[in-house]
């Protein structure tokens, strides 16, 4: 396979690295340490290898970094982690098959026809669409920009980071390549034959017109069947491979949910009470709200008195710089304390326009600063702004010919912090350099309304939290719950209610089960309802701000389900069953509007079924129903069909005729293009079954 050396041998240039953060989106970090389990720990097992738990874990790291590294501002949950782990467990294993399958078919990726992917007549779209790679102007993909790119990796990576990024994107885009391959192999393997072509046809053309008369098996009461043992035990025997079940087990639990005492919302305020002493004579306002306020989301802007976010602040607007109020209520468990901050006079809005550049892989933050000095140098010196922003500003809601650059009016608290502040406080046509988390702003305010009073307010939210007390009465009930049933012998449902407990349940949880029913971050829940016997009870669990004592109520062994867990269900069929023996020797040998009469309903008439469709208009599926109407002849009574709804009886009025010589091509094509796009799922299904996977995670998660 193409090396670095064997690029540069062939091109006389080097290939640079694609930039690390296109590299972190498709593999992650290729060096990620794996999991700190050792020993030969086999996790699971595809065509007779073992999967290691080492490299398992590795690979799901990878996968947790990346999506760090794609959502920097969500949460990592233990269910997304469940999601990651899942989707790479899923990914091993192809690979794995895949690899195996790629060598015993001969697929391959030569020297020459990579070196083509990458920069050559047939570019491989995960390069071409490579910003890196692309004409920062046209954003059209440019060869040469593969080969001058950090010309470097052998002569000037020292860390040698690079090298491995790049053989790590090198490996991926042989597998893509592989992958291609052996799906169009398979695609050009599948084949229609004129019969097939001929029956998809005639199953979507061919119409049947039909009268019928159906008797719902409602019209017979539940009460009047009464099946016998020996019907249900029959049932079940001859039903039995229908009935195939997972290992799984039932469980039942209680969740003691940790609220605020009384006494912690007593303490909070008081803890607030202290800190409004100090916020009041604190200068640095702002640094003393954001490390003391539960609230990382406030902003404090310049307000009018209509327009301040808390009625409570309507006081401040006409008190001394420096009051304070609070601690009081700004919604459910929160107190707050609120600081008049600044009073100043200010525009109640402003008109400007901007010139935004970002960093990026080719030039950084200083590079950009350079660049925007040099734009304010120019207009100071009698540049025209509207050209210069048309030309370079990378807004793409301002820059255009006719804004150019301009933002039109706003007001106060409509843009980012920085840029909210230049723009208030810069005389007209005065030019400021401003960096933002957009990038850096040479801003021009080219109009100011008339100056009105407005105050800052600043504010720290302290939300009520259960205290560690609290947490331990908590933790207490939860642990004298189960030591009663360890101890005492009490059941868990005599507890339960006793104690006016609220008892919740999840039924048939499998081993690799992520979480209960309405219990998030309960996968260690999981993992001791595997080893767990039935009419055991659980430790206390914690998930987030509650305890959970859970009690095995039921297990089901992996195969056929056992007659008492689906006795309702047989008991339902065997009595449609029997409805239908029941009204079929009623209705024996009728004509549709003798059956009508008896069974006070009606005849419908010119109904229509279509050959391969099992929804009838009125009826719904009932495939069973367009099976006999195609195959009874034209004007004869049908024996009774056995629905799913109902029985039928019906008279076919007629059968549209199968035309000969019809021109299959485009039906050929369809079948073609329908068959090669599941072709590729469906060889994937069944090497994974031919691959004997074991699946062993739920011993490790």
């Amino acid at each position: 396979m193409a090396t670095l050396q064997n690029i540069r041998n062939k091109s006389g240039l080097l290939l640079a690295v694609i930039g690390i953060a296109m590299l972190a989106f498709i593999l992650g970090d290729l060096l990620k340490s794996s999991n700190s389990n050792s020993g030969d720990t086999v996790v699971g097992e595809v065509m007779g290898e073992d999967i290691l738990i080492q490299k398992f874990q590795s690979k799901v790291d990878e996968g947790i970094s990346n999506w760090k590294s794609q959502n920097q501002q969500s949460v990592l949950t233990q269910t997304t982690i469940g999601q990651i782990r899942e989707q790479i467990w899923n990914q091993y294993l192809t690979d794995l098959i895949m690899i195996s399958e790629y060598d015993k078919l001969g697929i391959d990726v030569s020297d020459d026809e990579f070196f083509d992917r990458l920069q050559g007549s047939n570019v491989h779209p995960e390069v071409s669409k490579a910003p890196l790679f692309q004409d920062p102007n046209s954003q059209i993909f440019d060869p040469k920009r593969v080969v001058q790119y950090l010309k470097g990796i052998i002569d000037q990576d020292q860390t040698e980071e690079s090298r491995v990024a790049w053989l790590g994107f090198q490996d991926y885009l042989i597998r893509l390549v592989k992958a291609e391959k052996y799906n169009l192999l398979v695609a050009k393997a599948m084949f229609v034959t004129n019969e097939e072509a001929k029956m998809d046809f005639i199953s979507n053309t061919k119409n049947s017109n039909f009268d019928y008369v159906s008797i719902p098996y409602s019209s017979i009461n539940d009460t009047d069947i009464v099946p016998s043992e020996s019907e249900i035990k029959d049932y079940y025997r001859n039903h039995k491979s229908e009935y195939i079940q997972n290992a799984s087990k039932d469980v039942d639990f209680i969740v003691y949910s940790v609220v605020p005492s009384s006494e912690d919302d007593i303490q909070t305020k008081v803890e607030l009470a202290e800190l409004a002493i100090e916020f009041e004579t604190y200068d640095d306002y702002e640094l003393m709200a954001r490390r003391n306020s539960d609230n990382i989301n406030s902003r404090f802007m310049f307000s009018k008195l209509d327009e301040l976010e808390d009625p409570k602040w309507n006081g401040l607007f006409s008190s001394e710089e420096g009051s304070v109020v609070g601690p009081y209520l700004s919604s459910s468990n929160v107190y707050r304390i609120a600081k008049l901050a600044e009073i100043q006079n200010r525009p109640d809005s402003v008109e400007a326009r901007h010139i935004l550049i970002k960093p990026n892989q080719n030039q950084n933050i200083d590079s950009v600063n350079l660049i925007i000095s040099d734009l304010k140098l120019q207009i100071e010196n009698g540049a025209d702004f509207r050209s210069l922003a048309v030309k370079y500003s990378e807004d793409q809601g301002s820059n255009s010919e006719s804004l150019g650059g301009s933002l039109g009016w706003f007001s106060e608290g409509d843009m980012v912090d920085e840029f909210n502040e230049a723009c208030f406080t810069s005389r007209v046509r005065d030019l400021s350099i401003v960096t933002s988390q957009f990038g850096v702003h040479l801003i021009q305010v080219t109009k100011k309304s008339k100056s009105v009073k407005k105050i800052k307010v600043a504010y720290i939210d302290r939300t009520v939290e259960p205290s560690t007390e609290t947490f331990n009465s908590y933790y207490s009930q939860a642990a004298t719950f189960v030591g009663q049933i360890i101890n005492e012998g009490m059941s868990f449902d005599t507890l339960v209610e006793i104690n006016n407990l609220v008892k919740r349940s999840d039924f048939k949880v499998e081993s690799n089960k992520q979480v209960i029913s309405g219990l998030p971050n309960s996968r260690e829940m999981i993992r001791w309802l595997n080893d767990a016997d039935v009419n055991s009870v659980s430790e206390v669990f914690q998930f987030d701000n509650s305890y959970v004592v859970a009690y095995v109520v039921n297990e089901y062994i992996e195969g056929e389900m056992e007659l008492e867990d689906i006795r309702e269900e047989i008991n339902s069929l065997v009595i449609k069953d029997k409805k239908a023996i029941k009204i079929n020797k009623e209705i024996l040998n009728l004509n549709l509007v003798d059956i009508a009469k008896a069974r006070s309903t009606k005849v419908i008439t010119n109904q229509k079924a279509v050959f391969g469709n099992a929804n009838i208009s009125g009826i719904g599926s009932e495939p069973e129903l367009v099976g006999s109407i195609f195959s009874n002849n034209v004007g004869e009574i049908s024996s009774p069909v056995i629905g799913r709804n109902a029985i039928y009886v019906f008279e076919v009025i007629s059968v549209d005729k199968v035309l000969d010589n019809i021109d299959l091509s485009s039906q050929k094509l369809q079948l073609k293009s329908k068959e090669s796009s599941y072709s590729n799922g469906a060889s994937l299904n069944v090497l994974k079954e031919a691959a004997n996977i074991k699946d062993n995670r739920a011993n490790f998660f």
